[in-house]
């Protein structure tokens, strides 16, 4: 896809955190992700009904900047925990590394910096009513003093695990998560004769019990994985979990309740798979930071604070980063979709 052109920068409009996800992943480049995440965010205003708080949004656009750190770090052996683009020079990748760690601070600079841009462009209608948009943005930022929209982001990722997964499923679904899960619901006459399959049941379950801060398996991301996998061996008795995720074609070949499940199953495991991914490094790139500059402010010695950070935060991180995969891979490996094996059907 091509760059972002100022043209559309200016047009961005807030429609959901669903639309925003697919938006960003749909551009290539890091610095793209990072100017449409501005706008985004800044175009949230004051609308009603919202899908999410601010601070929710906030914390959905942190996860894809982390999604596109986690790719470009893939490749790349030894990278320092608080980088964002290890292809940038240090000053470079400073910006990234501040909306990761102070995205208020950040979002309210660069809504400075637009208002300035729209100042020196013209007086124009359309620049007119968006200094009007970015003034009103400016004042929501201005106004944290107290920090609380900050506290707010920084509260979700104590539990980030299960609101994440939910936010990857909710963009598959089109921001339609809601309406699909209520589609998985047995019929009247499913329930008045009890029909439904074991491995539907035992989804349901573990899928309600993911997004329960009550329950035991809260963001257990194996348990939730382990009953979709179960789920879709039970619809596609061929397939083997182990070739990957099976082809959509089959899963389209189902119909009704059991469609779609499947299909609910199908993106569960790829939202969990995306999660895996990124949680390390997301978390990774906020605490290097908070300590890089904790060090800094006490006058460490900042490379040897680093070389410290890998020998001791990175290995436990690795280590508990490969039990996580190596559970998960128990139960299913993700590859390409396997368009050779799909239900036996009549």
């Amino acid at each position: 896809m091509p760059g972002l052109t100022e043209e559309r920068l200016n047009n961005v409009k807030y429609k959901s955190m669903a639309d925003y996800m697919n938006g960003v992943d749909a551009l290539e480049s890091l610095e793209d992700k990072m100017a449409f995440t501005v706008r985004y965010l800044l175009a949230y205003g004051p609308g009603e009904g919202r899908d999410v708080s601010f601070a929710e949004a906030i914390h959905i656009a942190k996860l894809k900047i982390a999604d596109a750190s986690a790719k470009l770090r893939a490749n790349i052996i030894m990278v320092p925990d608080d980088v964002v683009d290890p292809s940038l020079k240090d000053e470079q990748d400073a910006p990234y590394r501040q909306f990761m760690i102070e995205p208020v601070a950040f979002l309210q600079d660069q809504t400075n910096q637009l208002l300035m841009k729209e100042a020196n462009d013209g007086v124009s209608e359309a620049s007119q009513r968006r200094i009007a948009d970015y003034q009103l943005m400016g004042a929501v930022l201005a106004n944290d003093f107290n920090g609380s929209l900050s506290n707010q982001v920084r509260d979700l990722e104590i539990e980030q695990t299960s609101f994440d997964v939910r936010a990857r499923l909710n963009a598959k679904f089109g921001g339609k998560l809601e309406k699909a899960y209520k589609d998985t619901k047995p019929g009247l006459l499913s329930k008045a004769f009890g029909t439904s399959s074991t491995a539907y049941h035992n989804l349901d379950q573990a899928y309600q019990a993911f997004n329960n801060p009550d329950h035991a398996n809260y963001g257990n991301m194996n348990a939730l994985d382990k009953a979709a996998v179960e789920y879709l061996r039970h619809c596609l008795p061929r397939w083997n979990p182990k070739g990957g995720l099976p082809s959509k074609i089959f899963i389209d070949r189902l119909s009704g309740t059991k469609k779609a499940r499947a299909m609910l199953s199908y993106n569960i495991l790829k939202a969990t798979a995306e999660q895996r991914k990124t949680e390390p490094v997301y978390d990774a790139i906020v605490t290097g930071n908070l300590q890089s500059r904790a060090e800094a402010e006490a006058g460490i010695d900042e490379v040897a604070f680093q070389q410290n950070v890998a020998n001791d935060v990175g290995e436990d991180h690795d280590l508990d980063s490969s039990q996580a995969e190596k559970d998960y891979h128990q139960n299913f490996v993700l590859g390409e979709e396997v368009e050779d094996e799909g239900p036996e059907l009549e």
